[in-house]
Parts: C-alpha cells; structure tokens; sequence
C-alpha cells in the first residue's frame, strides 16, 4: 500500500498527528478520491440516460415510483420496494399472453397418493369427473349408500345387490370428510360443491389433502336426450374412497375396445410417461388389433422429445426414418430468428425403452382416429398436424385449443423462473405442388373437426361416449 494512504487507515491519534505533519498530502488524497468518485458517478448517470433512452425504463420509471409512492403511502399492509419490484415484474410478464410470466422458485407441494380421478368444471362449475383412471381407487369403487332429491337416505338400496361405480360424467354433489374437533374427537361432516366454481372446490379438497379417505356424493350421468340436455339417473350416490400409495396416476392407458379396435386414453407428453404409452402400444399389438382410436382430450402437451417418440409409433412411415412433424421459428435474440425442423425419433431420450418403429410397419391396414376438445393443446396439437399430413387421419370431437407457441425458460437472480414466448410452431401442409412446405400455423386457430365430426358431448364413460360412437363408424363399424 501506498505509504501516503496509509494515514488514511491508521487509528485516530496517529492521523492526527500525521495530518499536522503532511497537511497538504491528505488534502491532495482526499481531493483525488473525490475527483474519483465524481467521474464514476458522472459515468453512471450518463450510462443510465443511454439505458433508458434504449430501453424505455427512463420514461416508464417516474410512473412506476408514483404509483409506488402512493402504495407506500396509503396501502393497509407496508409493501417494500423489493417486493414492489417482485410483483410488478411479474404483472408485466404475465400480461405478455397466457404462456409467459413469473413462476415461484419453491413451487407447489402436494400430498402422495390419489384415488385416481380428474375433475373438470363446464361452464356452470359443475364437477364433472372427466376420468377414472383403471385400476385405481375409483374405479373399482362401489356405492355405499344412495339418497333421495330430499337427501333422505334410501332404505331400499342394498349395495352388495346393486353395483353402482363411479364413472367418467358423473356430478359431484358433495364431499364429506373426517376430522377431529378441538377434544380430540373423530367428527365427519359434508360440504357441498355442486355449481361451486373450480377454483373453490380445488381449496375444499387442498383443505383436506392429508385426507386418508372421503366420501364423494354423486349424481350418475346417464346420457343426452335428442336436445342434448344432459341426463342424469334419480337419486344420490355416496362412494367412500380411500387414498392408495402404491398405484399413481398413468400417463397412458389401454382399453381392448370392441372388434380389431383398440383405445389409447393418453394424458400428457411427459418423459414419465413414455414407458406407460409404449406399454400401451405393445398390448394393442398382442391383442391383433389393427384400429386405433387415440383420445387426446385434455391432453394439453408436454415435452417436445415425448411427441418425437410418439410420433415414430404413430405415423405412416414405410422407411422407419426420421419424419419432419413441425418446424420451430425462434426468436434466439434481439429478434434474431432461427428456423428448427423438429422431426419423429426412435430414440426415448428420458428412458431406457426400446426404439419406437411404426405401426403401419408391423400392422397391415393400420388405421387411427384421435378424438379431441378444447383441452388438447400444443404438443397434442403437433402429432395431429403430423397425422393428418403423414396418415390422412380424421379428427373427432370439438375445436382443439389452438396453442402453437414455445417458451423458453430463464432464472432470475432472485431465484422465480421466467416463461418467455419466443417461437411460433408450423404444421406440415402440401403446396399446390405438392411439396412439403410451412406456412400453417395453428395457434389461436387449433384444428376443427369435419362437420360430420363434430361431436360435442361431456366425456362419458367409453361404452356410451358419442365421440366413441362415431370413430367406429369411421372405422367401418
């Protein structure tokens, strides 16, 4: 160190007296680190008017620290200007569109174990079960009792006699549960759902997520008359379910339909569920079937290799090779685009699974349908393009989603993760000369059934699902 900035460290005294000795040498020094000090402050200041001018901030600030201001003023709660940040960061990028926005760092939690069941809302907030998964609780689960419109219990009802089970299209009407009160005592007591909006009846189930066992109280769904005004059976049935912690939920379920047809009900592209799909796919082959009705409702997508494997098993594809599905154009920066064919593979890059091949390879007369509706969505949405142009495939259901968008992630310093759109997704389509050529997007559009496909039905239970019902008779049945 310096030995005329040593003073500028040393213990009082001893400045003092060295102060009297080299009065004229600490006025120097002190003079140099405030000269120092004012040009990297003048340098700041400057670096900070090029930054706002590019990039906005120097107009959107002012209005940003009033309205912060006001808050800091007149808010019930005290909100620190960090947290301020936080949440205005997050408004900004989730206002983007419905993929981007500002993910928690720690995420959400949630018990082990399930019943196995999905709950949908219509547009009344009705909870509609829209799935049972097999071979779990709720499937094999039998009414216990059965009540009246007036919920007086049904005397009459013998449930070792009557085997009533819970099924896809059946309303929830109430959920009951047990507790302990503040003594100590085993209670139980019931809370209605019927026509509670989704968001509420997801916080009466999270109020009770350690539950062992509830009883669900139930209207059974018997169908559509010929003005498509649902129907449902007489009375209430309670179904007693308990939780178990060695099943979970699939990804990909198989169901021997009738004929030389098969079902394949497949939830999401996951790299977990990978292996449920091509176990899916082998039992559909050592059964012999040849016709595949693949339903893809609420599939709202997943990862893009799952849809590579996928696809290899799906496509018409005489050579085995890789087929170009979609391509990507990507913003990599500063509006800089890039253009990536993504194409189907045999290779499961999560997994150790055997390479995909096609069925139309080892299936003579291999034919598909896919039944879809507003919940099939991104990557689901990239197989049917594929289908459609590989396999001539037909659609079967209501009008899919219309998501075909890419994110890219970021994690900020504070450690949230950041969604950002940054590509758009192009379906293959024939030019007029019949070449292969990108110019399709079905974002905000999704694919919309023939007329004569169009089927719009609440999901029921497959033996009485129109959407069913009308992939057969394409089929030929």
């Amino acid at each position: 160190m310096d030995d005329r900035l040593k003073d500028i460290f040393a213990d009082e005294p001893t400045a003092m007296a060295n102060e009297k000795k080299n009065g004229k040498t600490s006025i120097k020094v002190i003079a140099i680190i405030t000269a120092i000090v004012i040009v990297f402050s003048v340098c700041g200041f400057v670096a900070g008017i090029v930054v706002g001018r590019n990039t906005g901030i120097n107009e959107d600030m002012p209005l940003m620290i009033e309205v912060y201001e006001y808050i800091k003023k007149y808010y019930y709660k005290d909100i620190s200007w960090e947290t301020f940040q936080e949440m205005a960061a997050a408004y900004f990028a989730g206002s983007l569109d419905a993929f981007s926005g500002i993910a928690a760092s720690d995420g959400a939690t949630s018990t082990s174990g399930s019943i196995g069941i999905q709950i949908t809302s219509s547009l009344y907030n009705e909870q509609i079960i829209s799935f049972v998964a097999p071979n779990m609780p709720a499937y094999s689960a039998r009414a216990i009792n059965r009540y009246d419109d007036n919920n007086v219990l049904d005397e009459t009802f013998d449930p070792s006699n009557e085997v009533i089970r819970m099924r896809e299209g059946d309303k929830i009407v109430s959920v009951g549960y047990k507790f302990k009160d503040s003594e100590g005592n085993q209670k139980y007591a019931t809370q209605r759902v019927e026509n509670m909006s989704s968001t509420n009846f997801r916080a009466v189930l999270n109020q009770y997520a350690d539950f062992e066992e509830l009883v669900y109280v139930v209207k059974k769904y018997v169908g559509r008359d010929e003005n498509g005004i649902d129907l449902y059976a007489d009375g209430y049935y309670a179904f007693e379910i308990r939780k178990t912690y060695e099943d979970t939920m699939k990804g990909a379920y198989y169901y021997n339909y009738e004929g030389d047809v098969g079902i394949i009900k497949y939830t999401s592209f996951d790299r977990d569920t990978d292996a449920d799909f091509v176990e899916c796919i082998e039992q559909f082959v050592r059964d012999n079937k040849k016709k595949l009705i693949l339903d893809l409702r609420d599939n709202g997508g997943g990862e893009l290799t799952s849809l590579q494997y996928i696809a290899q098993f799906l496509l018409n594809n005489p050579t085995a090779e890789a087929l170009p599905i979609m391509n990507l154009i990507s913003n990599v920066g500063y509006g800089k685009e890039e253009s990536e064919i993504v194409s189907s593979s045999a290779e499961n890059y999560f997994n150790i699974l055997p390479d995909a091949y096609p069925l139309s390879k080892r299936i003579k007369d291999f034919d598909i349908v896919v039944l879809t509706n507003d919940g099939t969505a991104s990557a689901s949405e990239g197989l049917i393009g594929a289908l459609q142009y590989y396999n001539g495939t037909q659609i079967v259901g209501t009008t899919t989603y219309g998501k075909g968008v890419a994110q890219r992630v970021f994690t900020l310093s504070n450690g949230q993760s950041l969604y950002v759109t940054n590509g758009r997704y192009f379906i293959p389509t024939k030019s007029a000369n019949g070449t292969l050529e990108w110019t399709v997007t079905i974002h905000e559009k999704g694919f919309t059934p023939l007329e004569e496909n169009i089927v719009e039905d609440r999901i029921a239970d497959y033996s009485m699902d129109k959407c069913v019902q009308r992939a057969m008779q394409i089929f030929g049945y």
